[in-house]
């Protein structure tokens, strides 16, 4: 993983590492092999970019994975998420 991310080896496990891969496993209820995918997960904000997009995603009901939820702009998040609020609809 370290490879993929080297900089995870620079972040404090206290303040960056620790509560991010508890929500990861809490909240998220991620799948291990997804995580070792996408380690730049570490890189994200917790607070400003992980938390609002999770919570937003469970709100409707819907699942992404880390790397299509995490890696794009605010706008494009929102595009993505509203295609698939529209496909949801569209098929009821």
């Amino acid at each position: 993983m370290a490879v993929r991310a080297p900089g995870i080896l620079t972040l404090s496990m206290d303040r960056n590492l620790g509560p991010k891969l508890d929500y990861f496993v809490r909240e998220i209820k991620g799948d291990l092999e997804e995580f070792k995918k996408f380690p730049r997960f570490f890189s994200f904000s917790l607070e400003r970019k992980i938390k609002p997009r999770h919570r937003m995603l469970v709100e409707y009901g819907l699942k992404m994975p880390l790397s299509r939820m995490l890696k794009v702009n605010e706008g494009e998040f929102n595009a993505r998420l509203f295609e698939m609020l529209l496909r949801m609809v569209e098929e009821r």
